[in-house]
């Protein structure tokens, strides 16, 4: 399901699960928020549209953060007479994770238990971090088969059948 919601005087499709970064707006990470201004709704092949507004209809969603963009630079010129100012801006913006998107007379789903799914996901997600030395990575048996395969005198005739490296460059030091 997905929505169409203005705040902050611009317009914003969302859906449930998914995050957006909107103007900024009152709150703590952690805060829900709603947003009543729903001008469509979809959901598959059913689409409703307001006038302006469905009535009744709401987008729930939790506030994930509060931030700044990126900053951006406003230089102001004027030839011919040495006039010119720079200023920079950073917008600040909240990002919303969207929980729930209910028609006129919904119910909000009950909130799971965030603690029991936690270490579900940590344990099936893989480790973020430096990667292992690509010896260890690679298979034990493709090695092994690769070893048998290749024989006793693989490595000189490796050695042979490889292109030619150039040296190292050395860089000379400044005097």
């Amino acid at each position: 399901m997905y929505a169409v919601v203005r705040t902050g005087g611009k317009q914003y499709r969302v859906q449930e699960g998914r995050s957006v970064r909107v103007e900024r707006l009152a709150g703590e990470p952690g805060d829900t928020i709603e947003l009543t201004d729903v001008l469509l709704m979809g959901e598959g092949e059913h689409v409703t549209v307001g006038a302006p507004t469905i009535a009744g209809a709401r987008v729930l969603g939790t506030i994930a953060g509060q931030g700044r963009a990126k900053k951006i630079i406003v230089f102001r010129y004027k030839s011919k007479t040495r006039s010119r100012k720079k200023t920079g801006h950073r917008q600040h913006y909240t990002e919303i994770r969207v929980d729930d998107i209910l028609a006129a007379g919904q119910q909000p789903k009950p909130k799971q238990a965030p603690e029991a799914a936690a270490p579900a996901e940590a344990e099936a997600a893989p480790k973020r971090g430096r990667r292992r030395p690509r010896s260890e990575t690679a298979a034990p048996e493709a090695a092994a088969a690769a070893e048998e395969s290749a024989g006793a005198a693989a490595p000189e005739a490796a050695a042979a059948d490889a292109p030619p490296t150039r040296p190292r460059r050395i860089r000379k030091k400044a005097e």
